[in-house]
């Protein structure tokens, strides 16, 4: 699993955050499984609390 795959994730991940299509992490993270996206890398994401977190703001923000 390489960074820059991460990183793509990681960039996709924020972009259907601000969609204002879901209303927290975990519905993006299905998502992002639907899309082919690797589960270890998903993984990866979702232990990195500060992103959750941000990700989910940004959701929240996306929907007002």
């Amino acid at each position: 699993m390489s960074d820059e795959s991460f990183i793509t994730l990681r960039t996709r991940a924020y972009e259907l955050a601000d969609t204002g299509r879901f209303k927290q992490w975990s519905q993006i993270a299905y998502a992002l499984q639907a899309e082919g996206f690797l589960p270890s890398l998903i993984t990866r994401l979702n232990m990195d609390g500060l992103a959750v977190m941000m990700i989910t703001r940004c959701c929240t923000l996306a929907r007002a």
